[in-house]
């Protein structure tokens, strides 16, 4: 066990450069949490204030970069031909694990919105994050001849927006979308909105939520302490998941830069002596256990927040090659990259399922 100096989020070593109004908004939402006969974090400020801190941590560390999402409806013709492009997202309940269809929905600019909530996880698994997925209903009428011209102007609108593109240049495919009256298939690739995290409270796996005493028990929740002994921490398995949100181990992005344990984005790979090889877990989802990064907050050297496990009685940071993953995978990060290039934001792959578990 290591011993903790008092903690303080990373979020408020960046507001002291003044970085935070330049950032993302990773934004939690409560619904299910509250609707579902939970509301643990309504009723338990303490460990909402933990996954608060989590988000304001991560958003802290990214650059703007996602354009608005004002409407999920898009409309264009050509002639006496009309096409429409409807967006569906898909999310995982936090708390029941029911797969939720969001009809309509809108986003600000550079918000990414995460449900969380608490409910029974199996195994050996204490936190479960992922982003959330989408659907696409394409319809029209007229003629296969204007088809092409009137579905233009829906992309060409979208464009502007993250569900189509963002602000800058994507060159990954997300999904193909079919129509009947198009004569080929046309690509509408959609950049990061939401997901969802839910964290344990089975401790025992008998399948019940448990008594809050047994909750406190096992996990610490309050992040402005050192971690107690034989706890698990509250903070860094809410990060953790949360930065699975953004596509870490669940996009396209990382299908296309993942190949076993390796891993081939540049960024990551000089940060790693040269090499991705060995840079992941056996399972592809994780940093290579053990791994060790310099802490964002302070330079101290821990194992990365991104790795497979949390060792009891300590807590994770964001540590430089955490970011440096994050931009591997197309986020502008603070501090920004030493290439000075500027990437494209993370497409998530259409209707993403996968989600990565943190170990007990």
């Amino acid at each position: 066990m290591v011993a903790m100096k008092p903690f303080a989020t990373f979020a408020a070593a960046l507001l002291a450069f003044a970085w935070s109004a330049r950032a993302v908004t990773v934004g939690l939402d409560y619904t299910y949490d509250n609707l579902n006969g939970g509301g643990f974090f309504a009723d338990h400020p303490v460990a909402r204030a933990a996954l608060e801190a989590a988000a304001a941590d991560l958003s802290a560390v990214l650059e703007p970069q996602l354009g608005a999402v004002p409407t999920d409806f898009f409309s264009g013709s050509n002639g006496a031909t009309t096409a429409n492009i409807d967006w569906r997202l898909i999310v995982s309940n936090p708390v029941t694990d029911a797969e939720v269809l969001l009809n309509t929905f809108a986003f600000a600019a550079n918000e990414i919105r995460i449900f969380v909530g608490m409910r029974p996880l199996q195994g050996s698994a204490i936190g479960l994050g992922g982003p959330g997925g989408a659907r696409v209903q394409i319809s029209g009428s007229g003629s296969a001849a204007q088809w092409v011209g009137a579905v233009a102007a829906p992309k060409a609108i979208e464009s502007s927006s993250r569900p189509i593109a963002g602000p800058l240049p994507l060159g990954i495919t997300a999904f193909e979308a079919a129509s009947a009256l198009a004569t080929a298939n046309f690509s509408l690739p959609y950049g990061a909105l939401m997901g969802s995290v839910s964290l344990d409270n089975d401790t025992d796996n008998n399948g019940s939520p448990n008594s809050l005493a047994d909750l406190e028990a096992f996990w610490h929740f309050d992040h402005t302490t050192p971690v107690e002994a034989g706890k698990r921490d509250f903070y860094s398995v809410a990060l953790h998941e949360m930065v699975h949100v953004l596509g870490f181990s669940a996009s396209e992005n990382w299908e296309q830069l993942a190949s076993g344990s390796t891993w081939l984005g540049g960024e990551a790979i000089a940060l790693h002596g040269g090499s991705g090889v060995n840079l992941l877990d056996g399972s592809g989802e994780h940093l290579r256990e053990g791994l060790m990064s310099p802490r964002l907050s302070d330079g101290a050297m821990q194992e990365a927040a991104m790795d497979p496990t949390l060792t009891i009685g300590t807590r994770k940071m964001l540590t430089q090659m955490d970011l440096a993953m994050l931009r591997d995978l197309g986020y502008i990060t603070i501090p920004e990259p030493s290439t000075g290039a500027v990437l494209a934001l993370a497409t998530l792959v259409f209707a993403v399922r996968r989600r990565a578990r943190w170990r007990r």
